[in-house]
């Protein structure tokens, strides 16, 4: 009888903490991002927001995956923005993603020709 009661508790203390190094798991944005990134199945990634508490967004993402990319884009999206701030023209969103594609310098020059 010792021995049964000595197995059932080893086992219940087993089980215990595994369920215990579970529950200790930290989720993050970056695993969120990287498995929506491998085309992960779409349940799958909902549940892991689930777990996390909220879904980042894919700008977060973005950030999180490639902070240099993300960087360059915020920069250029930045610079745009201040040359046309207080404009009344509004540039198509085509020529905005090709002054985004040009390096800095072409880009604050094409920028001070469309706006003087």
């Amino acid at each position: 009888m010792k021995l049964i009661t000595a197995a059932v508790f080893t086992v219940a203390t087993l089980l215990a903490s595994q369920v215990q190094a579970a529950s200790n798991y930290t989720y993050s944005n970056t695993e969120y991002c990287e498995l929506v990134a491998q085309n992960g199945a779409d349940n799958l990634s909902k549940a892991y927001a689930k777990k996390l508490g909220f879904t980042p967004s894919r700008s977060a993402c973005v950030q999180l995956l490639n902070p240099m990319t993300a960087q360059l884009t915020q920069d250029a999206e930045a610079q745009i923005r201040a040359y046309s701030r207080g404009s009344a023209r509004k540039l198509p969103a085509s020529l905005i993603q090709q002054l985004k594609a040009m390096p800095e310098q072409q880009r604050r020059a094409a920028l001070v020709e469309i706006y003087g």
